[in-house]
């Protein structure tokens, strides 16, 4: 495990399959109308990956080597069954999560789990589109002081919040995300749009 800095900023992503559906009643006021969800569907960590922001003191650097580089790209290994990998929106697909047949490295979720703490701990900024939920999804509890979501920084009062391959197409040129996510190519994007919200502040 590196060994970070506070002043390290990081892009991060986190990928989740389905491990039991949502559960569904029929709408009594609507007789043969769609289904009412009683219980959502029970999600599990997938995915987890992790690059490099650069330094806080000189974030858009594009001479920063050292950025976009992942430092963490872990696939956790399923102890129950899995219902759907999601795969349209997780880019998982079976055999992903089983370390007899996948070609990632596979590590349990607690480990994954410690190496996040361990960089909340160090004070690391971390970045990301939508980060509130994926972190409460982890279960790991993150400092607001240390989040920068890219879709509160793109979001204007009264307007619908805009997705990262919009904010990456409108503002960096980027068509990402084309047939399915990837977590690597989610969080470097994430870290590319704080770089450019940093130029455009700076810009006024």
């Amino acid at each position: 495990m590196p060994c970070f800095i506070c002043s390290q900023v990081l892009g991060i992503d986190a990928e989740f399959v389905s491990l039991a559906p949502a559960v569904k009643e029929p709408n009594p006021e609507v007789p043969g109308g769609p289904d009412i969800v009683v219980q959502a569907a029970r999600l599990g960590l997938a995915r987890v990956s992790v690059v490099r922001g650069g330094q806080t003191s000189g974030l858009g650097d594009s001479n920063d080597t050292a950025s976009l580089v992942p430092v963490i790209d872990d696939y956790i290994r399923a102890v129950e069954p899995v219902h759907d990998y999601l795969t349209r929106f997780s880019g998982l697909v079976p055999g992903d999560l089983d370390p007899a047949l996948s070609k990632h490295h596979i590590v349990e979720l607690k480990h994954a789990y410690l190496k996040l703490r361990y960089l909340v701990d160090a004070g690391c900024v971390f970045v990301g589109h939508g980060l509130k939920q994926d972190f409460k999804m982890i279960n790991v509890t993150v400092p607001p002081a240390q989040i920068v979501d890219t879709v509160e920084l793109f979001h204007f009062k009264r307007q619908r919040k805009l997705s990262l391959r919009f904010l990456a197409s409108y503002l960096l040129k980027e068509d990402i995300q084309q047939e399915t996510h990837d977590s690597i190519e989610d969080a470097r994007t994430a870290v590319r749009l704080y770089h450019k919200y940093l130029e455009m502040q700076a810009a006024g």
